[in-house]
């Protein structure tokens, strides 16, 4: 049994594609007899600063409600609880041994903390490439600081390990497979984006992109699923538009629901402007549901579909994503069967099992404690 940390600035409850990615990786790793311990920000108020769930110990601190809306919006993030999470990690960890800790790319400066021991059997899981001097730098330095660089995607890997001259391995967000439901066509209709909504994943773009179908006979609705700080702006866009009446904006859904919306409909769209590896376009492919994209430069969604092959690219222009929508949907049965086959990589076990051979653990308990303690203590 190898004894991990998870450190991540943000968990569920929680909503976003990275809470998903250590949610699933933890839990999987629980399950295959693992020790896990996570530590995050209590993101909210009356968050629990200790609590097993599923089998995964959960370690919240500090309590800031408004972590994720800070005074100033151009900060992202409040600075004084990134600075407070970044000691009291580096203080816990130094409390007990683990064989491996595993890092989200953010906060960022919880890498920097982190106890010279524990960076010589950490991972730095990067979610995603930002643009800019001050993120170029980091991009190029951090991944020096830790054994192992980890990317969401082989894009990411591909243009931070560049950056940075290091190594990287892909270790992608997961599925349960059997949560989806590949539906056949003949019962599908519409158009579906479902996630956080917030400003970078444009969605006035969408709505645009859907006025243009509209306008050429496409019978279909468009149902944008989710909620976020950018919701306000959405519902005045939608309001505005020629086509409001066929555009459903339901708001958060559950699990269950997203798995019903997404074996409902017959297209999916995601049109950000920046994006690792969408989980939700995993889930798209794992429900047999076709993907169209923008081909903006920091959007890796394109990256994904142009190597599972489950939908199209197009230039961030609404006659552009319509016309490759149309193509799609000519197309559907090749996306949505290439789709399935690429999801069946995603299974979390799979993943799981992937990450155990990169750091050198085996199938046999008493050899694979000895070897990754002792990579350990020489890193």
């Amino acid at each position: 049994m190898m004894r991990i940390a998870l450190l991540t600035e943000l968990y569920p409850p929680s909503i976003g594609g990275q809470e998903l990615f250590f949610e699933g990786l933890g839990r999987t790793l629980v399950h295959r007899g693992h020790s896990v311990d996570v530590f995050c920000v209590a993101h909210a108020e009356g968050l629990p600063g200790r609590e097993v769930v599923d089998g995964v110990t959960v370690h919240r601190f500090p309590s800031d409600p408004d972590y994720k809306t800070p005074p100033r919006a151009w900060m992202k993030r409040a600075w004084p609880t990134i600075f407070r999470y970044a000691i009291w990690t580096r203080g816990r960890l130094s409390e007990r041994a683990y064989h491996l800790v595993i890092l989200n790319q953010w906060p960022l400066l919880h890498v920097v903390t982190l106890p010279a021991e524990h960076r010589r059997q950490a991972i730095l899981h990067w979610c995603e490439v930002r643009d800019g001097r001050f993120y170029a730098m980091l991009q190029k330095w951090l991944p020096r600081l830790v054994r192992y660089n980890a990317a969401i995607s082989d894009a990411v890997a591909g243009a931070i390990g560049t950056a940075s001259g290091r190594p990287f391995f892909v270790l992608p967000s997961g599925l349960s497979l059997d949560d989806y439901r590949p539906a056949p066509r003949s019962t599908r209709s519409g158009i579906l984006s479902l996630g956080r909504i917030v400003e970078h994943k444009n969605l006035p773009l969408l709505v645009a992109t859907f006025e243009r179908l509209r306008r050429d006979g496409y019978p279909g609705r468009l149902t944008i699923a989710g909620d976020g700080p950018a919701m306000p702006e959405v519902r005045r866009v939608v309001a505005a538009s020629p086509v409001a009446d066929a555009i459903a904006l339901p708001g958060p859904v559950s699990d269950a629901e997203k798995a019903r919306l997404l074996a409902q409909h017959e297209l999916f769209a995601i049109v950000s402007r920046r994006e690792g590896f969408p989980r939700v376009v995993a889930e798209a492919m794992a429900s047999g549901l076709p993907v169209v994209t923008a081909g903006f430069a920091g959007n890796g969604t394109k990256d994904v579909l142009m190597a599972a092959g489950c939908g199209l690219v197009a230039a961030p222009e609404p006659a552009a994503l319509a016309d490759a929508a149309r193509r799609v949907l000519e197309q559907w049965h090749d996306h949505a069967d290439a789709g399935r086959r690429f999801a069946q990589g995603l299974d979390w076990n799979a993943i799981a099992a992937r990450l155990e051979r990169q750091v050198g653990w085996q199938a046999t308990p008493a050899g694979a404690a000895r070897e990754v303690a002792s990579s350990h203590a020489s890193g």
